[in-house]
């Protein structure tokens, strides 16, 4: 029997303005909709999919509840108790038609992932679909909450195989669900193939991914309704004048943001209200800083196995000036095979017309992982993403515009070539390469490996390639600084004992931070350790200390929150026992965060120098995160970092001491410009 119970609406900013299907009637009694075209009461498992090749963790992670008292409708639920990577699926029944249909289900109990998922034969050619579910602001006394979908066009003439799938997020006794309902709605949307990102083919509420139109509704939570919109759009508005920033991005970039959240209060549309939400965050021009959601996780078609760096084409000037923003990016390297062709030393010079750079900027339309520096003017995050595991061309691009250079001759074509991004194809077999900004590694057997060049979470040293044991010249290569606070620790560890046996016996140091990826400052705290007297360097105010504060007007004003900061939360660099005579050489370009930190540390040191083509990312801050339904998630950079002479540092990345630029002709001979800089000057510095 479907139970009763008092129906009350859900406070919360999810309340929307989907019409629900099921419905209760005036005793409060739970009514499923008619014409449904499938309904689903978790009375018995028959719908169950028992097993799941995609995961490797399927067990025990449901039973049927009979309960006529607590069921929302029948006498049974089901409860669901899954390990955070997996999930649960039950089969549902869709018409040999197309048509389009809003899911709903109802769960009480904690939090979970829910959603519609239309898998096709694979020689249908059609890509999946899955429409995500989330909160629609209806809710009963005891406890069950509605979600709901936005509509999902399904092709059942392809007889695809769909199912509602379910993972709860680590609930304790796990999360009751109950009355899944799918109804037919609005009309079907067909997903044509389409040629880059603006492609008109694709309309108003989906645009140009990987070579197919992705429709924004079904990956984002059902539009606000409009009685309440106003007040989602001023909670939305709150966080961001409240947690966001430190002095510089909250000047700059937040008026910005805010005009952009204002826009979408008449948005007509749920795709173009979070759309526009997920702007106005990518506005913010935060390294810390984002807005998550499934709709870039979609597959891409191609392979373009090569990666990209900012530098110096001094080989094709004549055919391609240097643009007067942004510097010439080259290949840094290439996988086997899977890379258009494309090798060290070849030039990109426009994407879709642009230069790369300013293409990359411009997809703030639509890319959901636009990743920024705070520092406006450092560009390696986009340079870094334009290939390999960064997919920015497969993705959104149309057409590459490459000059293209011979090693034997150290030459360059006279003229530019067309690619057509539709013409890359998925074939080879060579290893993905990882873009990390670095051509090669000079730590001889030591080294990350040449192929593939993962660095990631592991720390490379040893012996620096070409030098001699009387040199005694050390290296480095990693690129994230966690530790945690353990001394003894995965990074920390290392870094410790690295820097102890340095100071008995090495009389150089190369460190190759060329991606750094951040971590803890502690870290960075232990490396400085090896170049400088100790002092308080800065301070990190965090979240709670800066809501809604605009900074030091003042030096002065900077230096008293200093003083007063100092022994809460220093940023502490050097040691008394460090080594003045051994000179150390960081090599920076894609730093943010603790690896801002490290070369703010080493900066001014007696004997150690920054090599770099420019600034760090200025992600001088923490962050605070925020999860909502549907998968949909956001990250802001909160706090600021005020050095002993009062300066806010959010937004203003290290400068290298030596600013070098990796040049197209050392490229092709296979030489690493930036490392040589760094070696030539260690060998001119050495310890006695």
């Amino acid at each position: 029997m479907s139970r009763t119970g008092f129906f009350v609406a859900l406070a919360i900013v999810s309340v929307t303005s989907v019409a629900s299907a099921a419905e209760f009637d005036d005793r409060g009694v739970f009514v499923p909709d008619a014409e449904a075209v499938d309904f689903e009461d978790f009375s018995a498992p028959e719908r169950h999919v028992a097993e799941d090749a995609e995961l490797p963790c399927i067990a025990k992670h449901f039973e049927v509840i009979t309960d006529d008292a607590l069921a929302l409708e029948g006498d049974a639920f089901v409860r669901v108790d899954v390990a955070q990577d997996c999930h649960e699926r039950f089969v549902i029944t869709t018409p040999a038609s197309q048509g389009s249909y809003r899911a709903s289900v109802w769960m009480r109990h904690g939090s979970g992932d829910a959603r519609l998922v239309a898998e096709y034969p694979e020689e249908s050619g059609e890509p999946q679909q899955t429409a995500r579910m989330a909160p629609t602001g209806r809710a009963t006394s005891d406890g069950w909450i509605e979600l709901a979908s936005n509509d999902v066009p399904i092709d059942g003439t392809l007889a695809p195989l769909v199912y509602f799938r379910f993972t709860d997020f680590a609930s304790a006794e796990g999360v009751d669900v109950d009355a899944f309902e799918l109804v037919a709605s609005g009309t079907f949307q067909a997903a044509p193939e389409c040629d880059g990102v603006g492609d008109v083919v694709c309309g108003d509420d989906a645009f140009c991914l990987g070579g197919r139109c992705r429709l924004g509704g079904p990956n984002v939570p059902p539009l606000p309704d409009v009685a309440i919109r106003d007040e989602v759009v001023d909670a939305l508005e709150f966080k961001l004048r409240i947690f966001f920033g430190g002095q510089k991005t909250r000047a700059l970039d937040l008026p910005t943001s805010l005009a952009t959240l204002e826009s979408i209060r008449g948005a007509p549309t749920a795709w173009q209200f979070w759309n526009g939400w997920a702007r106005s965050i990518r506005e913010l021009h935060d390294w810390h800083t984002s807005a998550r959601g499934p709709i870039g996780n979609a597959f891409v078609r191609g392979r373009l196995n090569a990666c990209f760096i900012e530098g110096d084409a001094d080989l094709s000037h004549d055919v391609w000036p240097t643009h007067p923003v942004y510097k010439d990016i080259l290949v840094s390297h290439a996988g086997a095979d899977g890379a258009a062709g494309l090798h060290a030393g070849d030039r990109l010079v426009a994407i879709d017309g642009q230069h790369p750079i300013e293409w990359a900027r411009n997809l703030i339309d639509v890319n959901w992982g636009y990743h920024v520096a705070c520092d406006d003017q450092s560009f390696a995050d986009f340079a870094e993403a334009l290939g390999g595991g960064g997919l920015l061309i497969l993705k959104y691009a149309k057409t590459l515009s490459v000059v293209r250079c011979d090693p034997k001759t150290l030459t360059c074509a006279d003229s530019v070539e067309l690619i057509a991004v539709k013409d890359l194809t998925n074939e080879g077999v060579s290893p993905g390469v990882a873009c990390d900004n670095r051509p090669s590694y000079h730590l001889g057997a030591n080294s990350p490996s040449a192929e593939n060049h993962y660095v990631y979470y592991t720390i490379f040293q040893g012996p620096v390639d070409g030098t001699t044991p009387e040199e005694a010249i050390h290296g480095m290569v990693w690129d994230t600084l966690y530790g945690g606070g353990d001394p003894d620790g995965y990074v920390n560890g290392t870094i410790r004992d690295a820097v102890a046996e340095w100071k008995l016996s090495a009389r150089g140091v190369i460190l190759d931070h060329r991606a750094g990826n951040g971590g803890t400052i502690d870290a960075p705290e232990f490396m400085t350790q090896l170049v400088r007297p100790e002092q308080v360097l800065a301070v990190y105010l965090m979240p709670m200390e800066t809501a809604g504060f605009p900074g030091p007007a003042t030096a002065e004003e900077g230096i008293q929150l200093f003083n007063n900061a100092k022994f809460d939360v220093p940023y502490t660099v050097g040691a008394a026992d460090h080594d003045p005579a051994l000179p150390v050489a960081l090599i920076t370009h894609r730093d943010g965060s603790a690896s801002d930190y490290l070369p703010l540390g080493i900066k001014g040191s007696p004997k150690a120098k920054i090599f770099g083509p420019g600034p760090s990312a200025g992600a001088f801050s923490t962050f605070i995160q925020f999860s909502y339904w549907g998968g949909i998630s956001f990250q802001l950079a909160s706090g600021d970092t005020i050095t002993n002479e009062g300066v806010a540092m959010i937004g203003k990345g290290v400068m290298p001491d030596f600013i070098v630029q990796q040049r197209q002709s050392d490229l092709l001979n296979g030489v690493d410009t930036i490392h040589e800089a760094a070696l030539a000057w260690v060998r001119q510095e050495l310890k006695p």
